[in-house]
C-alpha cells in the first residue's frame, strides 16, 4: 500500500473515531442528566423553543436554581476534548510505528555496512515506496559483497600473477645468465658450441619477450585499454590462409595436419590481428600439449546456430574435466608437474578477445590422454 493511501484511511479513522465517541459519550450523559434533572424542571414553553432568545433564559434560569448541572456539562465537554486528543493521538502512533519500523530498520543496515558487516538481509516495507526503497537498499548491499568478494579474488588473483610472473621470468633469466657466463668463462670453446649457447639465449629470449607481449595485452584487456579494428570477412577464407601459414612449422614438429573448411563464404565481424592471435594461442597450444605417437592438428569450420563454430581438435594429453573450467584463468596451466613451455596466458586473452568480438570460446576433452578440442564460436553478419 502507497504512504498516500495509508494516510487517507488514518485520517478517516481519526475523523470518525472521535465522532462515534463523542455521540456515545454524549448519549450517556443526556441520560444521566434527564434522570438527574427532569426536563419539567427547564419550564421551557413550545412558544419559548421557537425564541431563541427566550429559551437561553430559560436555559440560564435552570442552571441558576442548578449549580450541580454546569459540571456534568464541563465534564461532557473536557470527556469529548480528550476522545478526540486520544483517538488522534492513538491513530497516529500507529501510523508513526509502521513507518519508524521501516526507518529503523535502514539505519540498522545501514549501520551494518558502515562496521563492514554485509551478512544480513534488509526487510521489506507494507508501505510500496519505503518497501522498494528496502529493495534498492538490500540489491546495493549485494553489490557490495559481490564487489567486496571480488576484490578478495583480485587480491588473490593478483598474488598469484606476481608469483607466477617471477616463476616465469626466473627460469629463462637463469638458463640465459648461465650460457652468458659459460661463454664468458670460456666453455664455449668451438664455433658448434658458441652456436648452440646463442641460439639457446635466443630461444629463451623468445620466451621473455612472448611473455611480455601477452601480459602487455592481457592487462590492456584487462583494463579494457586494448583497441580493436572490426572488419567484416569470411572467416573460411582467413582460416585455410592461417592454417597455411602455420603448415610448414607443423610439419617441423612432426604433427599431421587435417583442414574440412568449406568453400562457402560466411562473413563475420572480427578484427583480424586479433583473431589471429587467439588462432595462434590455440594452436600452440596444440603443439606444446601434443601426443608422442603420431600428432596430429585437425581444423574445421561449421555453420549453424546463427554463427560458425572453429574446431581445432589435436590428439595429445587432453585435460581432466575437473580442470575445464579453470583453464581460462590466467597462468592457470592444465598440470604443473609437465616441463611444457608457456604463460598460461594463451587462453585467458583468447577468451577476452572472442567475448569482445561477441563469440564464446571453450574446451572439450574426453579426458587424459584422449586429446583436446578448442571451439570459437562467432555470429554472422
Amino acid at each position: 500500500m502507497k504512504i498516500k493511501s495509508k494516510f487517507a484511511i488514518y485520517n478517516i479513522i481519526m475523523l470518525i473515531t472521535p465522532i462515534l465517541l463523542i455521540g456515545v459519550i454524549s448519549v450517556c450523559f443526556v441520560l444521566i442528566f434527564i434522570l438527574k434533572f427532569p426536563v419539567e424542571e427547564l419550564n421551557i414553553s413550545r412558544a419559548s423553543m421557537i425564541d431563541p432568545y427566550v429559551f437561553l433564559q430559560a436555559v440560564g434560569e435552570f442552571f441558576k436554581s442548578n449549580p450541580s448541572a454546569i459540571f456534568y456539562v464541563v465534564l461532557w465537554r473536557t470527556i469529548c476534548v480528550l476522545l478526540v486528543v486520544l483517538s488522534t493521538t492513538v491513530a497516529t502512533r500507529l501510523m508513526t510505528k509502521s513507518i519508524e519500523h521501516s526507518i529503523n530498520d535502514l539505519a540498522r543496515a545501514a549501520d551494518y555496512i558502515r562496521a563492514n558487516n554485509l551478512d544480513f538481509e534488509v526487510m521489506g516495507s507494507e508501505y510500496d515506496e519505503i518497501d522498494t526503497l528496502c529493495n534498492n537498499f538490500d540489491m546495493m548491499r549485494k553489490e557490495l559483497k559481490r564487489a567486496r568478494e571480488r576484490e578478495k579474488y583480485m587480491k588473490k588473483e593478483r598474488n598469484m600473477l606476481l608469483a607466477n610472473i617471477s616463476h616465469d621470468l626466473k627460469t629463462p633469466i637463469t638458463s640465459i645468465k648461465g650460457y652468458v657466463e659459460g661463454i664468458q668463462d670460456g666453455i664455449a670453446d668451438t664455433p658448434e658450441k658458441m652456436k648452440r649457447y646463442l641460439d639457446t639465449i635466443h630461444t629463451k629470449a623468445e620466451v621473455i619477450d612472448d611473455l611480455v607481449n601477452n601480459l602487455s595485452v592481457f592487462s590492456k584487456l584487462e583494463l579494457s585499454r586494448l583497441t580493436f579494428e572490426f572488419k567484416e570477412g569470411d572467416i573460411n577464407s582467413f582460416m585455410r590462409d592461417f592454417v597455411d601459414d602455420y603448415r610448414l612449422d607443423l610439419e617441423k614438429n612432426g604433427i599431421k595436419l587435417e583442414t574440412d573448411i568449406p568453400t562457402d563464404e560466411v562473413i563475420v565481424r572480427m578484427d583480424y590481428e586479433k583473431m589471429s592471435r587467439v588462432f595462434s594461442n590455440l594452436i600452440d597450444n596444440a603443439v606444446k600439449y601434443r601426443s608422442e605417437d603420431n600428432p596430429t592438428l585437425s581444423v574445421s569450420t561449421m555453420c549453424s546456430d546463427g554463427g560458425v563454430y572453429v574446431n581445432i581438435s589435436d590428439n595429445g594429453i587432453g585435460i581432466d574435466e575437473n580442470e575445464l573450467k579453470n583453464v581460462f584463468d590466467g597462468f592457470y596451466r592444465v598440470d604443473s608437474s609437465r616441463s611444457i613451455k608457456g604463460s598460461g596466458l594463451g587462453l585467458g586473452i583468447a577468451k577476452q578477445i572472442v567475448e569482445k568480438h561477441g563469440g564464446k570460446i571453450w574446451l572439450k576433452s574426453d579426458g587424459l590422454g584422449k586429446g583436446t578440442t578448442a571451439v570459437v564460436f562467432l555470429p554472422k553478419i
